[in-house]
């Protein structure tokens, strides 16, 4: 019998778990705080052990563990030991506790950061499987149908036409409230609130991250600079220069209208990154035998939308208003639910752009090596430019010789009105439609 939490949503990821649990030793889960790990755990997990939890001796358990590491593995297995990275030496217990026992499925980590240690970790191949969580997924919060699935559009099948009745002011609220689990039973208002504080506490988690003392101040500026630039390709230079802009969301001037230095940059965007804030799409190879030359910058990401519309400070109205913001807002929405069906059905989620300014938002590859091509829109009037730049992209790669061709080529639309596949086989539909 597990520790299933009372209200326990399903997630795509319990299978992706079950399946770690019946290879390796230990599975460690990772993502941002609040996604919903440790409850994840706790629906596959015997016993349980809360590094943040206070014990019966009136200390912390991180104390606790601090003074006598194997208090945290007291309890029935699967054993769950929730922000292990709290006391960064129970990775190589765990290591150790697996080679000794050889027993599949014992632990279960969560930790919504990567520590930085004086000594390097022994990486626990073989032992340790990790498995990234993102945020929740249309699917998964019940905002989308799941009448269409990823897997058999990857597998070439037809998909059923289904309507979607979505509104702009519906989409926009859906990208701005996220995915986040507990959320799920607030208004709207009161679920923008809960991500302004829960970026205010990041922040402040940023800010004393390794026992070091940041600017707040300059956190803030480059959070708010990666959101001006989600979905883009900006590099750090560029994200550096944008710190000395003025903040586009209030008006206001930057702190003392210089830049924040590039070395902080660097370890601002780290920080973020060891947060598992940042979910930056990587370029795509199709291993062109030609001249081409294909782009290696990464594309911008954060790991929710709501983040980017919250550090921007921008509402509802503004949102609806200025569709150039929504459109890219919308694309984040479309990558992070792509990436988390992707992940289950095993395939990788990348983007493309090459020397000629070819670019198209979202490739998924299979683990057999096929791939599709995707458009990201947010309207039904820009479907017909996107088939054209699809078939223009899937010539391209014929004309010069791509190892493989796209198999698939679809576009994943905000307000279409209904699902279809057009005479030249590119998919159309909703993202309110999908699931993996």
């Amino acid at each position: 019998m597990t520790l299933k939490p009372e209200g326990y949503r399903t997630r795509i990821a319990e299978k992706q778990l079950e399946k770690a649990l019946s290879s390796f030793g230990a599975v460690c889960i990772e993502g941002p705080k609040w996604c919903g790990k440790t409850w994840i755990g706790l629906n596959s997990s015997n016993s349980s052990f809360m590094l943040g939890d206070y014990n019966e001796f009136g200390t912390s358990n991180k104390e606790l563990v601090e003074f006598n590491i194997w208090a945290a593995f007291k309890g029935e297995r699967p054993h769950m030991i929730d922000e292990w990275q709290e006391v960064p030496g129970i990775w190589d217990a765990v290591r150790s506790e697996v080679d000794r026992t050889s027993v599949k499925g014992s632990f279960i980590l969560t930790g919504s950061s990567v520590p930085r240690v004086k000594r390097p970790m022994h990486g626990g191949a073989g032992r340790i499987k990790h498995l990234r969580i993102r945020t929740m997924s249309l699917y998964e919060s019940g905002d989308s149908t799941g009448e269409i699935s990823l897997k058999a559009i990857m597998s070439g099948e037809d998909i059923p036409m289904v309507d979607n009745m979505l509104t702009l002011e519906s989409l926009v609220e859906l990208i701005s409230a996220g995915g986040w689990p507990g959320n799920l039973n607030l208004d709207y208002e009161a679920k923008m609130e809960s991500v302004r504080g829960y970026l205010e506490t990041i922040m402040d988690s940023a800010a004393h991250m390794d026992d070091k003392i940041r600017k707040e101040s300059g956190l803030w500026m480059v959070f708010r600079s990666i959101a001006r630039n989600e979905t883009t390709l900006a590099s750090n230079r560029k994200i550096q220069n944008d710190t000395g802009l003025s903040d586009d969301s209030t008006g206001s001037v930057a702190s003392d209208s210089l830049p924040v230095s590039y070395d902080s940059v660097t370890d601002y965007l780290d920080v973020f990154d060891r947060l598992y804030l940042i979910d930056d799409v990587l370029p795509f190879n199709p291993n062109l035998k030609s001249s081409v030359r294909v782009g290696k910058t990464k594309k911008r990401h954060l790991v929710d939308p709501s983040l980017a519309v919250a550090a921007l400070g921008v509402g509802k109205e503004r949102l609806m208003r200025d569709l150039t913001v929504t459109r890219c807002m919308f694309e984040s929405l479309c990558l992070r639910d792509l990436r988390i069906y992707s992940q289950s059905i095993g395939a990788r989620v990348f983007h493309y752009r090459d020397d000629s300014n070819m670019e198209v938002d979202a490739i998924v590859e299979m683990e057999d090596g096929t791939w599709g091509a995707f458009e990201i829109k947010l309207g039904f009037n820009q479907v017909e430019e996107a088939v054209r730049n699809l078939k223009k992209f899937r010539d391209k790669m014929s004309d010069h010789h791509a190892e493989r061709a796209p198999a698939v080529l679809g576009v994943i639309c905000g307000m279409t009105r209904h699902s279809f596949r057009t005479e030249d086989g590119v998919y159309v539909f909703p993202i309110t439609a999908l699931r993996p």
